[in-house]
């Protein structure tokens, strides 16, 4: 019972004091909105290009492995059950010239080249996924070394795109790791100055607190309250105006730049909203707590 009394008595108390401070707190609550947006527009970027990257792994993931025309079928099934085997290959296919060339006539983009190739100049190939992108250059090495393989043009693997692919993948996620940090320092700063403010406004009445025996958390509770409510104010406004943009954002650059696919993902607004919502009261409630520690001297 004393523990719903003291719960009720900090809400009100953050309630009141959120409102009597009424400039600071929505002076806070703006400052901390636009970080939480900018936040947000990083996680939403790095999810578009994990989408973009994830679109890019899967199609250099493949590889191709052109048969020499001169290769037994049994030499290539044999090759093709050492692949199957391997731990790094998800799978493998074989594809006669037949249906090489049939693939190729079917692609539209080969309309003009169909009407002027003779024959079938297309060699059979074995159509290899690996399961980790990093396996693809250990794939390509036992390829090259395979007897039956086109010695004019072994395979299909683009050593030199993978490695970019790779480093900025990385550097992706330690640019975005390294924003986040700061935004996070500069929320919690943000958060202390106004905590420190309605701290310095209710000094007498803390005071007053202090003489007649109230709790250390008693006092404090008051103004971490007031800060995670600061914090999910500012989440739930940044939340709304991401999720209003975010669709027509994606649809305008799908548009502009259709080389690069990027699609609208609903799944991740849920994800996004639980991070901005936990980050927003997580950043308030650091952010206040040490602000008491730092200026409510019990």
């Amino acid at each position: 019972m004393m523990l719903l009394r003291n719960l009720k008595f900090a809400l009100d108390s953050a309630w009141q004091s959120f409102w009597r401070n009424l400039a600071v707190s929505l002076a806070a609550v703006v400052s901390i909105t636009l970080i939480l947006i900018l936040a947000g527009v990083n996680l939403l970027v790095g999810h578009a290009f994990s989408q973009v990257l994830d679109g890019f792994r899967a199609k250099v993931s493949e590889m191709s492995i052109n048969v020499a025309d001169d290769t037994p079928l049994s030499t290539v099934y044999a090759f093709r059950d050492q692949l199957a085997a391997d731990p790094r290959v998800q799978n493998v296919q074989f594809v006669t010239k037949d249906e090489a060339l049939a693939q190729f006539i079917a692609d539209p983009n080969n309309a003009q080249l169909t009407q002027q190739i003779e024959g079938n100049p297309l060699d059979a190939k074995l159509q290899v996924r690996v399961r980790d992108l990093t396996d693809v250059a250990a794939i390509d090495s036992v390829a090259r070394q395979w007897p039956g393989v086109d010695p004019t043009d072994p395979t299909n693997y683009q050593g030199d795109f993978v490695t970019r692919m790779l480093q900025l993948s990385s550097w992706l996620g330690l640019a975005g790791a390294g924003l986040m940090a700061i935004l996070v320092v500069v929320s919690v700063v943000i958060v202390m100055n106004t905590i420190r403010t309605a701290v310095y406004h209710r000094r007498k009445e803390i005071e007053v607190m202090k003489l007649v025996g109230a709790t250390e958390w008693f006092v404090r509770g008051p103004f971490v309250i007031e800060g995670v409510m600061t914090g999910l104010i500012a989440a739930a406004i940044a939340l709304s105006l991401l999720v209003i943009s975010y669709p027509e954002v994606v649809s305008k650059f799908s548009a502009d730049i259709t080389f690069i696919p990027l699609s609208y993902d609903p799944s991740f607004i849920s994800s996004l909203a639980r991070d901005l919502m936990v980050g927003g009261g997580l950043l308030g409630a650091l952010g206040s707590y040490i602000g008491v520690r730092r200026y409510v001297r019990l």
